[in-house]
């Protein structure tokens, strides 16, 4: 039997096949393995970047890109390879400077620089920063750029100029304010104490006499009007301004503000005129009857400050549910551009003209703050050379209930004699206090200097008709002194006197057991009315009591 080489054969070369299999080809795939497991590392790191990566060939045409580049750039792999560096580069990049820069990348230098990028299709502009630096790629000279998103930082740099804007503004305001809060102050003070120096000259005539005391009057109120503004728009600040609705006559209170400005008027020689529903006599409102009162005061301040002939109006008109007062006047008028800011604190429309009328420039501000603490708002339409109207509106309900308001009882001067114990630390104070009581009628008044005093004086003297208390004060201060009072007598009358007048001193002063609260420094006339309704009230009751017995 012939011997069959053609299967040797076979089984030599399927022996090399199968030794060539075990000894070289596993080799091979397990580098081919690592190389393949090695790029999509490599592509899962670079596509997890959050900076954008191209690679440009020398002429800027673009060879590879991570997905964040697709993604800022709006690039999609069809237009890979018609999109070059300059396509995704905005026109307002120096275009001449952009291709030196290139041309400088291209001799192996290196580059990091702002750049403004143009996303494709929708053409938006991106701030970026750019870093350039040559590379090789499939044996290629190229160049890598590094771009990073600058659109948030950019954002916040613009916030950051913007608030520093705002600071350096606030800044000059503030400045400008406490150079003009120094000027308003020191003239009523130099009125103040000039005057008061000139009363003290032998042989001064009657008139002259009475004109300087207005003088001086005209001064303290002047003085008293900054010292409110300021505090005012602290309190404000600070969001200590609490909102004390009550139900009273708009009719009322209005008249009451035009008949103190007609008398300005009748100096001025301007027309002043109110306007009020003709279909309600009364016209009841619900809202913080002090504030209404110092918007509205302040607004008709401003007319008859900035209207030096022609006419001012103050009226109201019921829309829905709105009540609208405004004020009119033919005065300097607004500039267009001017309107907004003016509602701003520490700003004036014209500089000149303010100087002349004087103030701070807090009052629209003031207004304007506690117009929204009332659920409302102050707007102003305005015409330069023309005129202005200020427009205040506020939430209205038809049919509101009347308020009781009590009557003035009879003159102080028809009453018998009566004790008052005034508990005042302040001498000048308690000097003032007695001048009004001896210019009325015969009281008999004892005088406490704290109020651990005046607790043992009421001791003492129960029988004491009514106490003029001063919150603040030594020892024992005025709130503690009025609940130990009340103790000893709930009946007796305590009015608390106090240079704090905000609404939380006013709560806290009808807590301890006050009948009604005065805030210095205050008109005699309203000294009187309070004194009178107290005593008036108090002599009634006992009355009652002794009839009854």
């Amino acid at each position: 039997m012939a011997h069959d080489w053609n299967k040797d054969r076979d089984k030599i070369i399927g022996l090399g096949e199968h030794s060539l299999h075990k000894s070289y080809y596993p080799e091979l795939q397990e580098k081919i393995d690592k190389l393949e497991s090695s790029q999509r590392n490599f592509s899962t790191l670079i596509n997890s970047i959050s900076d954008a990566i191209l690679i440009h060939d020398e002429n800027g045409s673009i060879l590879s890109l991570n997905k964040r580049a697709k993604k800022i750039f709006n690039i999609v792999e069809p237009d890979l390879n018609a999109v070059t560096i300059f396509d995704i580069t905005s026109p307002k990049q120096n275009t001449d400077n952009f291709k030196a820069i290139w041309s400088d990348i291209l001799n192996h230098n290196t580059a990091v620089f702002e750049w403004i990028g143009l996303q494709q299709k929708t053409n938006t502009e991106i701030p970026l920063q750019m870093s350039l630096s040559p590379t090789t790629w499939d044996n290629k000279h190229v160049i890598a750029a590094v771009i990073r998103d600058f659109t948030e930082r950019k954002e916040f740099e613009q916030k950051l100029i913007l608030a520093k804007d705002k600071a350096e503004e606030a800044s000059r305001l503030k400045t400008e304010f406490l150079h003009n809060v120094s000027h308003e102050v020191r003239t009523p003070v130099n009125g103040i104490m000039g005057f008061s120096e000139l009363l003290g000259k032998e042989n001064l005539s009657q008139e002259k006499r009475l004109k300087y005391i207005d003088i001086v009057n005209q001064s303290c109120h002047q003085l008293l009007h900054i010292i409110d503004d300021i505090l005012e728009i602290s309190r404000l600040e600070t969001k200590q301004t609490q909102v004390n609705i009550e139900t009273f006559d708009l009719n009322a209170l209005l008249k009451e503000i035009y008949s103190i400005f007609e008398l300005q008027r009748k100096k001025n020689q301007i027309s002043f005129s109110l306007h009020l529903n003709s279909k309600n006599e009364n016209l009841f409102i619900s809202t913080d009857k002090t504030k209404l009162s110092s918007i509205i005061n302040n607004l008709v301040g401003n007319a008859f400050k900035f209207t030096n002939s022609g006419f001012i109006e103050l009226g109201y008109n019921i829309l829905d549910d709105q009540l609208e007062l405004y004020i009119s006047d033919s005065g300097v008028g607004i500039a267009k551009d001017r309107i907004k800011s003016i509602f701003g604190r520490f700003e004036q429309e014209e500089k000149e003209i303010s100087l002349k009328a004087g103030g701070l420039g807090l009052g629209l501000s003031i207004s304007l703050a506690n117009a929204k603490l009332l659920n409302g708002d102050l707007s102003v339409t305005s015409e330069k050379g023309v005129g202005s109207t200020f427009y205040l509106r506020l939430p209205f309900t038809q049919n509101q209930k009347e308020n009781d308001n009590m009557p003035i009882p009879q003159d102080i001067k028809e009453k018998a004699l009566k004790t008052i114990l005034i508990a005042e630390d302040e001498e000048i104070n308690f000097l003032y206090i007695e001048a009004l009581l001896s210019d009325t009628s015969k009281f008999e008044i004892w005088h406490a200097k704290n109020g651990q005093l005046a607790i043992e004086l009421f001791k003492e003297k129960p029988n004491i008709d009514l106490v003029l208390m001063d919150l603040k004060m030594p020892v024992v201060n005025g709130f503690e002194a009025t609940s130990k009072i009340k103790e000893i007598n709930k009946e007796v009358p305590i009015i608390a006197l106090s240079a704090y007048s905000t609404e939380e001193d006013k709560k806290k002063s009808f807590k301890s057991g006050c009948d009604d609260f005065l805030s210095k420094p205050f008109e005699k006339e309203e000294f009187y009315e309070i004194l009178n309704k107290h005593l008036s009230e108090h002599t009634s009751k006992n009355d009652h009591e002794m009839n009854g017995a």
